[in-house]
């Protein structure tokens, strides 16, 4: 069947590389104290006007999912014995531990577990991370992590919506800001592939460096979600993006502490349950960045961000993929950069 996807350019439509740089260096002359490897962070407390003193006792979770169409759901349909069973469950059990955590290789716990689960995701910044179901054209249904990038976008790893394992293409996936086991406090969505956004050489295939590098999608919130109010991305707010150049390399670099939070598929964790862990840069390398951070199948597609204290900004600057005896994400180069900049519309 034939892929179906939009623009993939490294850069904004219309540009090369070289015409992309001068539009930097315009903009740095016009403000020079913007950085033009650096999307800020949309994330007020409400996203709307106004926030709820932190007042020990209250239960925030009323006030903020008001408005939103709060709702039960449980796993998606088992459609490998059945292909033509429906798309996704509401009340049903959890799906068997045959289902398909998509990764490229098995994430790892570094020693001792210390990921804690997060227990209110309705609060920022966990309700900008999403937990995504995939159903695939083959049959089998996939988990994977995705989080909230722009107004009307969502980044994952592409390999969570077309598998290395014989390429599975996604047919439709359901994406769920801040689920909570059970409980999806914002609503969900479901896009469909078609409209998904993937680079050109991961769609190729292959085991080369460009293939390696291309591993990040967007999902598209779909234009006819929540008619009548402003975008998601807007109500919920999402995260920034930031290249490392190598000055900020050698300035932060190795030592810099970075946290991750997504949504593992393990028989000893609740399904649906986001959970959270930090540590130390180990290594930056070109494509990809090493770090000390505990992470398990289904959390592919979660964002690697670092909090600015100084300007007060979460950014990604890695989309998490891999893992072995130290996990790795797919560094955010000047190429993904501008290629995610362009599709998520900032």
């Amino acid at each position: 069947m034939a892929r179906k996807t939009t623009q993939r350019s490294s850069t904004p439509a219309g540009t090369g590389p070289a015409e992309w740089q001068a539009l930097q260096q315009k903009k740095a002359v016009a403000d020079p104290d913007a950085d033009p490897f650096a999307l800020p962070s949309f994330m007020a407390e409400t996203n709307g006007g106004g926030s709820a003193e932190k007042v020990p006792g209250f239960d925030i979770f009323r006030a903020v999912t008001a408005g939103f169409e709060t709702r039960r759901v449980a796993g998606p349909t088992n459609v490998m014995a059945r292909p033509d069973a429906g798309f996704f469950s509401e009340g049903a059990a959890p799906p068997p531990f045959g289902a398909i955590a998509p990764q490229r290789r098995s994430e790892k716990v570094l020693g001792v577990d210390s990921r804690v689960v997060v227990e209110d995701t309705s609060t920022l910044p966990w309700r900008c991370i999403c937990h995504l179901e995939v159903e695939y054209e083959s049959g089998p249904v996939g988990f994977g992590t995705g989080f909230l990038i722009g107004p009307k976008a969502v980044v994952t790893a592409a390999h969570v919506i077309v598998g290395p394992v014989r390429k599975q293409q996604a047919r439709r996936i359901r994406v769920i800001p801040g689920r909570n086991g059970a409980t999806a406090p914002y609503g969900y969505f479901i896009s469909e592939f078609k409209d998904c956004k993937v680079p050109d050489a991961w769609l190729r295939g292959g085991k080369d460096a460009d293939t390696a590098a291309s591993d990040f999608a967007v999902i598209p919130i779909p234009d006819d979600f929540k008619a009548g109010y402003r975008p998601t991305g807007e109500r919920l707010g999402y995260f920034g993006l930031k290249c490392f150049t190598d000055a900020d390399v050698s300035q932060k670099g190795e030592m810099l502490l970075v946290n991750n939070a997504g949504y593992p598929y393990e028989a000893n964790k609740p399904y649906g349950t986001l959970w959270y862990n930090a540590g130390r840069v180990r290594k930056m390398e070109r494509t990809y960045i090493e770090y000390m951070v505990d992470t398990e199948g289904g959390q592919s597609g979660s964002p690697i961000y670092f909090f600015d204290e100084e300007k007060n900004q979460r950014y990604v600057i890695a989309i998490h993929t891999t893992g072995d005896f130290v996990n790795r994400g797919l560094r955010i180069t000047e190429d993904v950069f501008a290629t995610l900049k362009d599709w998520a519309q900032r």
